[in-house]
């Protein structure tokens, strides 16, 4: 019997914040998800930082990347820490944006059936708390 994917500790994690990705972490902070787009050819780019890729101008504007889904995952078993214990999973995953082409965010799908993880599934955000900001973490969307 395998337990549903654990979300891991995030407690001591620093998350590396600089002022080109300082609007996606305080969106965190009400739950939002925001990804920069380029103002002239309106490229998104991910990770933030100073120039678009695709026209070399730093004006950004902050806007929401739509539906998130499971671009890409790989399901890693967890051992009990107990021998009694049952086995967990830990399910890292590459995540896109339905609205943001090009997006890719890494993060891990907390509180799923492994069986029940596929590529393309829709999936919902929530935000953990870390070190200094919160955390995106993703959980399988409800199929209703």
């Amino acid at each position: 019997m395998t337990q549903r994917s654990i979300t891991p500790d995030f407690s001591a994690f620093e998350v590396p914040i600089d002022v080109w990705s300082e609007p996606f972490w305080e969106g965190g902070k009400t739950g939002e998800v925001r990804m920069p787009r380029c103002v002239h050819c309106a490229t998104f780019r991910w990770p933030a930082g100073p120039f678009c890729p695709k026209c070399r101008t730093q004006p950004v504007e902050w806007v929401q990347p739509g539906q998130a889904r499971i671009y890409s995952f790989t399901i890693l078993p967890v051992r009990g820490a107990d021998p009694g214990e049952a086995p967990g999973a830990r399910i890292p995953a590459l995540v896109s944006f339905d609205e943001a082409p090009g997006v890719r965010l890494v993060s891990v799908l907390v509180d799923a059936e492994p069986a029940s993880v596929a590529i393309g599934a829709p999936i919902a955000i929530t935000w953990h708390p870390a070190a200094n900001a919160v955390v995106p973490v993703f959980t399988l969307a409800d199929p209703s």
